[in-house]
């Protein structure tokens, strides 16, 4: 089968953006294999007193879901059509985050978060 045949079968990662009251990419190293992940402080330079509403318009613009544990926030800034925000439980550890967030998202399709807000 030629090259570009495969290419099309191949899934998507997702590109998440990790919200400041995360640890750093680093920290999360199963999701950082199965993702395209960028906090919003270490990697795009935000303060960690940003406004929810800058940092979902900085996923927008770099097409990217938010990881955050602020849900009833942030769920109210998605827009049809825009990347999504995945919300987890803000107790867990980073090993947790890291276990519970890659188990999720494995085998699914960004296309299908598309808009949407989740909690996981």
């Amino acid at each position: 089968m030629p090259k570009n045949k495969l290419s099309q079968y191949k899934k998507q990662k997702f590109r998440l953006l990790i919200d400041s009251a995360f640890a750093k990419p680093e920290f999360f190293p199963k999701l950082k294999l199965k993702t395209n992940l960028a906090h919003c402080v270490h990697d795009l330079g935000l303060s960690p007193q940003t406004e929810d509403i800058e940092i979902y318009k900085n996923a927008i613009t770099s097409n990217r879901f938010v990881l955050t544990i602020n849900y009833r926030h942030f769920r109210k800034l998605v827009k049809p059509g825009k990347p999504g925000v995945f919300a987890i439980e803000s107790e867990l550890s980073n090993k947790e985050i890291d276990e519970t967030v890659t188990k999720f998202l494995s085998g699914k399709d960004p296309k299908d978060f598309i808009g949407k807000s989740v909690k996981i």
